[in-house]
């Protein structure tokens, strides 16, 4: 039987403020799949939360971009290493926009020289890790497309944000930034399928300062599996990663479990 075309989709993870749990728990997943050059990852933007060049009065004692670079690095190494010969994708979120927009305001004479030089795929080494940088909407078949979620402003938070997403764009989508899990279905007139798919996030909330996040905010953390087959067809799996007894988290993926350690 040939083996169906995976692509793992993994979103806001912000970076220093990840779920050690969560993204340990999520690199197991991936490592599991045993990808192949068929295969895919996609990094679906805030990989880093870029706190300090936060507009929210950032409390600058409490963390610094060095850091967040070098973890940085340091988890995209150990993603290569487990994805094997899987292609890598990465697109931007609204926070990784900080840098450029701390640019235009602090120098906005310098903009054009320093921009490319302070991108993702420059400072974490994106060639080295034979990392793609791609813009959104991304798409890999023209019937399934990726976003970070905060392409159109205005969205807010609501309640259905995969419903309100997917009556936007009328397409079929995977997206992250909300930090929750969400899923909608629509019948077109000729019986075909639309789906609006949001991923949660591997972030831990409560480590970010200054309480940015109430720690009872409707998140989940997880991640997503899409199997798709030659012919074009197909299916999303939300795998959302269940808090159990021990401060921890469990799953199942296909048949096995995991739990965190």
């Amino acid at each position: 039987m040939k083996a169906h075309k995976k692509t793992v989709f993994i979103s806001d993870i912000h970076i220093p403020y990840e779920d050690k749990k969560a993204l340990a728990m999520a690199m197991d997943i991936i490592k599991d799949q045993s990808l192949t050059s068929n295969d895919n990852i996609i990094i679906g933007g805030d990989l880093l939360d870029y706190y300090p060049l936060s507009t929210f009065s950032p409390d600058l004692t409490a963390s610094n971009i060095e850091i967040e670079l070098f973890e940085g690095v340091t988890f995209l190494n150990k993603l290569r290493k487990i994805a094997g010969n899987a292609n890598i994708f990465f697109f931007e979120g609204n926070h990784e926009e900080r840098m450029q927009k701390k640019i235009l305001s602090c120098c906005a004479a310098l903009a054009p020289f320093l921009a490319n030089r302070l991108h993702m795929h420059e400072i974490l080494e994106f060639r080295k890790f034979k990392i793609r940088n791609v813009s959104t909407p991304f798409t890999l078949n023209k019937k399934l497309f990726f976003m970070h979620g905060h392409e159109k402003r205005g969205f807010s938070s609501p309640v259905h944000i995969a419903n309100v997403n997917l009556k936007y764009y009328n397409r079929s989508i995977v997206f992250g930034h909300h930090h929750r899990f969400d899923m909608s279905i629509a019948t077109q007139l000729d019986g075909s399928l639309l789906g609006g798919f949001a991923n949660g996030c591997l972030a831990d909330l409560s480590r970010m300062p200054g309480g940015l996040y109430s720690p009872f905010d409707n998140t989940q953390r997880g991640l997503s599996i899409i199997h798709e087959k030659s012919n074009g067809f197909f299916s999303v799996n939300q795998h959302i990663f269940i808090p159990n007894k021990k401060k921890g988290y469990e799953v199942l993926v296909n048949n096995k479990s995991y739990t965190s350690k």
